[in-house]
């Protein structure tokens, strides 16, 4: 008779009714079912969620989602590409050893709309090939496209952009999402500043970290090296050579800042079988999506407004300063002590910026854009008085 109790209370368990769970994740199998006692319901939001969304899987796309991923830094990264292929197969790639990168949720998709609920939006569509500059008609093009789409679905993300050339990159962005400029960054000369920490590194005999230096206004021949401020434990290195970097310097270290401004070229010349440079930007840009993350309130160079009358400059660009930032984006621009010289040299990068912007026919349009939305945030900043 005990027996046969047993037995009916083996059938009550058994025909027990399952907790209700979300029907796209039932348990289908016996061996699961027989391992897993579901607690609780299933859901399709977790809390601390760190989502960052990569446009663009070419090098630089890569780079930065390997880099990401490896410093555990976010919980999900979408892959988003006009190449649904490539982005899935990436994904699919990194996912098979998801369980060294701490289970992260990788994404790969054509569909812009997924950049939804991102922190952070990376931009790194229409890369040149090796060899190759920058073609801003075909990349004005691009952004026509997606950055409306981006603002419209990741409307709370801040937009980190490293296609080239950036300061002219990322002004269109600013204007195209109609967020404040504070949310719109670029990469700008961080790349050309930790290459120059490197090069007097090596030439100082000295730990490229105890180096302290910093390029700003633009990425290329007129970037702008500030030597007056260039110092290696606390000791100026225009205290020791006052002519530093210029052209009459005789121990040559303008030399240096050449070698900085040929990287790029020296890199797609001489490892051309490799392809675009695509580390050293990589890692530049998710350390400024990690001050963003984590909102540390680091200064580095990066491409941001500058109101026209500041930093040297009397007209409103997006070049590079150095930036406090942090999760808003770009918390404050720092104003820097600069020398005549260096001053005439950021005026000349805002003209050049701007001139590129008319000769595109970028300027006046974004600008009618403007007059039909001047309602939105403070996208007025300084273009009403440009002409």
């Amino acid at each position: 008779m005990e027996m046969s109790e047993d037995n009916n209370e083996k059938k009550v368990l058994n025909n027990s009714v399952e907790p209700a769970i979300v029907p796209a994740r039932r348990i289908t199998t016996t061996t699961k079912n027989a391992l897993i006692t579901t607690q609780l319901n299933q859901c399709d939001t977790y809390p601390h969620r760190v989502k960052v969304s990569i446009v663009g899987v070419g090098n630089v796309g890569m780079a930065c989602a390997m880099t990401i991923l490896m410093r555990r830094m976010a919980s999900e990264v979408c892959l988003i590409d006009k190449n649904a292929a490539r982005a899935e197969a990436e994904a699919e790639d990194i996912r098979h050893a998801g369980v060294f990168l701490g289970n992260p949720l990788v994404i790969g998709t054509q569909d812009i709309t997924m950049v939804k609920e991102s922190a952070v939006v990376i931009i790194a569509v229409g890369e040149p090939a090796s060899g190759e500059q920058p073609n801003i008609q075909h990349n004005l093009e691009i952004f026509r496209k997606v950055i409306p789409a981006i603002a419209k679905f990741a409307c709370r993300a801040i937009l980190l952009i490293t296609t080239r050339p950036i300061e002219i990159m990322t002004y269109i962005t600013w204007k195209l999402s109609n967020f404040p400029s504070s949310r719109v960054l670029g990469t700008g000369t961080l790349v050309d500043t930790v290459r120059l920490q490197y090069h007097l590194a090596q030439r100082m005999g000295v730990a490229n970290t105890s180096i302290s230096c910093m390029i700003i206004g633009t990425q290329g021949d007129t970037s702008v090296p500030i030597w007056s401020s260039a110092h290696v434990a606390g000791t100026k290195l225009t205290e020791i050579n006052p002519k530093m970097g210029e052209k009459n310097d005789p121990e040559r270290w303008y030399e240096v800042t050449n070698a900085v401004n040929e990287m790029e070229s020296k890199l797609s010349d001489e490892l051309g079988v490799k392809g675009p440079s695509c580390w050293c930007l990589a890692l530049c840009t998710v350390e400024i999506v990690d001050a963003i993350l984590r909102n540390t309130k680091v200064v580095l160079p990066v491409t941001t407004y500058i109101h026209s009358h500041s930093h040297g400059s009397d007209k409103g660009v997006y070049m590079s300063v150095p930036c406090v930032l942090g999760k808003e984006g770009v918390h404050h621009a720092l104003r820097q002590k600069l020398t005549d010289q260096e001053k005439l040299k950021i005026q000349a990068c805002a003209n050049g910026i701007r001139n590129v912007l008319r000769e595109y026919g970028i300027l006046e349009e974004l600008r009618d854009n403007d007059n039909n939305n001047n309602n939105n945030h403070n996208n007025n900043d300084d273009d009403d008085k440009v002409t």
